[in-house]
């Protein structure tokens, strides 16, 4: 064989081989079926602004990936924390979130604070923040009675700690925990154990997304998801390709 055939049909082959690996790029009407799905994992469900599992992130806000874990359990991160998801309250666009490292009780910290972006999220009233204190050398000198607790926590110097209400650091022990706590009118003074089953619990933040919006989009049989590109909220109609924009 010719040597410029040989190479020519090399070339030809190795091209044909890369763009056979490039995935072609969801048309409108893929991301209108796509979209209109809705992420479903145990008793929740949950269309926009979520995405995950099924909702491919032209459905949804980045910060908002929701997970379906083998035991159809939702979960997600925000800001590197990991959070069950409890419940999602569409009407009133808020989540009841709990963060996993502390549903066994509070021996198990992340060591790091429950932060939100305040575009995408905000707490809801009614939340207090708490502070978990470890690795003290005595926490009852610090907080006595029932506020004070023992964890013997890898890489970690002192097993006391102790709960203070606010946002603090952690002074003379090794390590803090800043996480929100929903408060109800029948306790009024926290301790280890109500802290641990409020934990458990979890609280609530609402997602700042004008929904009205969507609404509109879904009232003119279209769907909302999310254009990465222009970092807005978008419609998705069948058989369009230039769909209306709508702000955040």
């Amino acid at each position: 064989m010719n040597s410029s055939v040989f190479s020519f049909l090399s070339d030809f082959v190795f091209l044909l081989l890369l763009f056979s690996q490039i995935p072609s790029s969801l048309s409108n009407d893929d991301l209108f079926t796509a979209c209109k799905k809705e992420f479903v994992c145990g008793n929740i469900s949950a269309g926009f602004p979520f995405l995950g599992t099924g909702r491919p992130s032209a459905c949804g806000i980045p910060e908002l990936e929701l997970m379906c874990n083998e035991n159809n359990i939702t979960t997600m991160n925000i800001n590197q924390v990991a959070y069950r998801v409890l419940e999602i309250n569409r009407e009133f666009k808020t989540l009841r979130i709990a963060r996993e490292d502390y549903l066994a009780g509070l021996c198990q910290p992340q060591f790091a604070n429950s932060t939100f972006n305040p575009k995408i999220l905000e707490p809801v009233e009614g939340n207090i923040n708490y502070t978990l204190i470890y690795g003290c050398e005595d926490a009852s000198a610090n907080m006595p009675g029932r506020r004070s607790f023992s964890c013997k926590i890898k890489d970690v110097d002192g097993q006391s700690g102790y709960i203070k209400e606010g946002e603090n650091g952690p002074g003379e022990c090794n390590g803090s925990v800043i996480v929100p706590v929903s408060i109800t009118d029948s306790i009024t003074e926290m301790n280890t154990s109500d802290l641990e089953e409020q934990l458990k619990k979890g609280f609530e933040v609402r997602w700042k997304v004008d929904m009205d919006l969507c609404w509109e989009c879904a009232s003119s049989s279209g769907v909302c998801g999310f254009d990465n590109v222009t970092n807005q909220a978008t419609c998705y109609y069948p058989g369009m390709h230039s769909p209306p924009e709508i702000s955040l």
